[in-house]
């Protein structure tokens, strides 16, 4: 990327700054009243000149002043941007959300959107972490009838998984405590995707031709045990992008809007790709970054955050035209609000 002069960067950050509070371009003469910035008008339409030229900023046909380009707001997310400070009440909220359903961690990740998205005014979107990266706890299971059971699985952050089995004929609760005990001596502690993979070395020397329940879990792991697919999205705020003035097209705002109800967006929200090279800093996409033609006029602003041994995402998707200062800061406070949930239990 081109680099820019300090007085390029000020001006940068003035047109940025201007467009994002107001929606409307920004000219020269506006520029040069605020005070302290100390250049007329006229450097300051040369200033913009060269960062039209260098691709940052651009003119609409319309207006005489300039509004920020995809490269433009990169620099000012990377170099130019205050991080906001949430307010004591902010904060508060976002806590009190979170520790008023602790006891029930899935609870809290569907609760989270509609906080964000109200608190940013903004489509706010959770991807809860993935169970196939978790660690084994305990099982139960419970007789649903005489051809069927329903598995509990915990995993060491708390969370669960239910799956419901098929089988051939009624099975006592001793024999079900008893299988139940062996699985919980012998599967504590190891990943659910070893598990999956190894489920018969882990249980060997456990006789199976006496019970029909340990032969369907050993011939069934690969299927019971596989939660890759497993993957959730919980949003809220679809209407505050109707509300935009960026989004005039309603054809480009329910085409996005499609993308996340059809959970396309995970794509781009998957805990690998969130910002390996400062893990924990909340990652910005603008515009093209986002690779998909469809998106090419909004931003995603995503974090990790970790309940235990495994990883969910949180993010916020809006127009470019967003204050991307408060909400990283957002998004920030409340990724690491839920990663210090299991730390609280």
């Amino acid at each position: 990327m081109t680099a820019l002069t300090q007085r390029e960067k000020l001006i940068l950050n003035e047109i940025v700054q201007h467009f994002i509070d107001s929606a409307a371009p920004v000219s020269s003469n506006l520029i040069a009243r605020k005070p302290g910035i100390g250049m007329s008008a006229a450097t300051i339409r040369s200033i913009m000149n060269s960062l039209e030229q260098k691709g940052f900023i651009a003119q609409p046909h319309t207006s005489a002043g300039r509004v920020p380009c995809t490269s433009g707001y990169r620099v000012y997310v990377d170099e130019l941007m205050r991080l906001g400070r949430l307010t004591p009440q902010v904060r508060e909220e976002i806590r009190d959300s979170i520790e008023s359903h602790r006891a029930d961690i899935n609870a809290v990740l569907k609760e989270i959107p509609g906080i964000v998205a109200r608190l940013a005014r903004q489509l706010s979107l959770v991807m809860p972490p993935a169970l196939k990266d978790g660690v084994f706890q305990r099982m139960e299971m419970i007789s649903l009838s005489s051809e069927r059971l329903l598995v509990i699985i915990t995993i060491t952050s708390g969370m669960m998984k239910t799956l419901t089995l098929e089988i051939d004929s009624a099975i006592s609760r001793d024999h079900l405590d008893w299988v139940t005990q062996i699985f919980n001596e012998r599967l504590s502690g190891i990943k659910l995707s070893v598990i999956r993979s190894k489920f018969s070395e882990i249980i060997s020397g456990v006789s199976s031709q006496e019970s029909s329940l340990i032969r369907l879990f050993k011939h069934g792991a690969d299927r019971l045990f596989n939660f890759s697919e497993d993957v959730q999205l919980y949003f809220m705020g679809a209407h505050y992008m109707m509300q935009k003035p960026d989004f005039t097209d309603l054809e480009t705002v329910s085409s996005v809007i499609e993308m996340v109800e059809s959970r396309h967006i995970l794509n781009h929200m998957l805990p690998e790709d969130l910002s390996p090279i400062n893990p924990g800093v909340p990652l910005v996409r603008i515009g093209e970054e986002l690779d998909n033609r469809k998106m090419q006029g909004c931003s995603l602003i995503t974090a990790q955050y970790r309940i235990g041994e495994i990883s969910g995402a949180i993010g916020i998707l809006g127009p470019m035209r967003m204050d991307y200062g408060k909400l990283v800061a957002l998004l920030d406070y409340t990724a690491k609000s839920l990663t210090g949930l299991q730390n609280r239990n």
